[in-house]
């Protein structure tokens, strides 16, 4: 998986685009060990065509796809799957510019902000496409409790609401119990 998350790295730097990591891989270098299949990215809607070809050029193709979202499969079996989650200009610059460099071997990429995190993970919990959100919810109570985030935030509380609604809130209440 990081050789992978290496060749995207530097695929991306040598074509200026510029992605954070999401998913399973952005909660293990948020500080808690679990287990993942794939490489999920998130990337800005306008550079969506360029981030396709760098896809196709790392010989990979796509099985599923929308307007928000595109997952791919290595051609020749073995390596992860891909996944690009499409933001508008307005989400990627609010999460980017929060988000926090993590440093791996020989390279450095991008993963949400720990209050961002568990946006991303209260929105993927609640999708009915969604087969475990259980994985989805540990996720975020481990999020939480790692980087000691306080639902008596006014901030958090807000984001919290706004993402999972008052079933989140209490569901989350319910960790400090």
């Amino acid at each position: 998986m990081i050789s992978t998350l290496e060749r995207i790295a530097s695929m991306a730097s040598d074509r200026g685009l510029d992605f954070v990591l999401i998913g399973g891989n952005a909660v293990i270098l948020s500080g808690f060990a679990r287990s993942t299949i794939d490489i999920d990215l998130m990337i800005c809607t306008n550079t969506r065509s360029r981030w396709l070809d760098v896809v196709r050029d790392m010989n990979y193709r796509l099985f599923n796809g929308n307007t928000v979202f595109a997952q791919f499969e290595p051609i020749e079996k073995g390596g992860p799957a891909i996944d690009l989650m499409y933001v508008d200009e307005g989400t990627w610059q609010s999460i980017r510019s929060h988000a926090v460099e993590k440093k791996l071997d020989s390279f450095s990429l991008f993963v949400p902000a720990p209050e961002h995190l568990v946006a991303l993970k209260l929105h993927a919990a609640k999708s009915t496409t969604r087969s475990k959100p259980e994985t989805d919810w540990e996720d975020i109570r481990q999020i939480i409790e790692t980087h000691h985030l306080d639902l008596e935030s006014e901030d958090f509380r807000s984001l919290v609401l706004k993402h999972g609604g008052e079933e989140a809130l209490r569901k989350i209440s319910s960790f400090r119990k």
